[in-house]
């Protein structure tokens, strides 16, 4: 599979954050003295989702060899959750994923998953509803999302949430939406090949890059 260079330069960022040789294993960020230099669960398992998507079979099984994807995540504030039930919808595994009975959501990172949700069960009207429902809230001149509560508290925009919409985008062929998402996207790339997990009300970015902001834009760029 042929890919662009800011997907490279993307890859080379998250290679850049595996904690040995053994690329068992990868650290949130390339800061070590940052408060999120440390191995996340649910970000092993996303990485799995994304290798998968891109061939890698083989870094697939060896992050799974340390880190099961029905582990316990270790981020506290998502103490009750395995690492696996927020981003299996992203490979099409329906049972594990914690959001399945909700119709909807008030927050912008769950509506996308949620719609991708209906899709798998064979329910293409009520994912449309949602999507006309995210898509209202992208500004497209911009190329972010109207900040959902949580984002309003922080004040802040995120970008793993425009990810999001790009992969739900892809996921209804929504080609326009598509092509505006990805080009914003590029356009906001940290220089060391990941992404900021956010940017400012001027649009500057907001933090370090990191690895499941990264993960996520890359499934947003990668060709249908």
């Amino acid at each position: 599979m042929s890919f662009d260079s800011s997907i490279h330069r993307a890859l080379s960022f998250i290679d850049s954050l595996r904690v040995d040789d053994t690329r068992t294993e990868y650290f949130e960020v390339v800061e070590q003295n940052h408060s999120e230099y440390r191995v996340y669960n649910q970000s092993q398992y996303l990485l799995t989702v994304m290798f998968k998507q891109i061939g890698r079979n083989d870094l697939v099984q060896a992050i799974i060899r340390k880190h099961p994807p029905n582990e316990k995540d270790n981020d506290l504030r998502r103490r009750r959750h395995k690492a696996n039930n927020r981003f299996c919808v992203l490979e099409g595994d329906i049972k594990n994923f914690y959001l399945a009975k909700r119709r909807s959501s008030r927050y912008n990172d769950e509506m996308a998953p949620i719609a991708l949700g209906w899709l798998l069960k064979d329910h293409p009207r009520s994912a449309q509803n949602l999507w006309r429902k995210i898509y209202s809230r992208y500004d497209p001149s911009k190329g972010v999302l109207k900040m959902d509560k949580a984002d309003l508290e922080r004040n802040l925009y995120p970008v793993y949430k425009v990810a999001l919409l790009g992969i739900l985008a892809k996921k209804l062929g929504k080609t326009n939406t598509i092509a505006n998402v990805q080009s914003q996207l590029r356009s906001w790339q940290h220089q060391l090949g990941g992404w900021e997990t956010d940017r400012k009300v001027d649009l500057r970015p907001d933090g370090v890059a990191n690895i499941e902001t990264t993960a996520l834009t890359i499934l947003a760029l990668l060709p249908q």
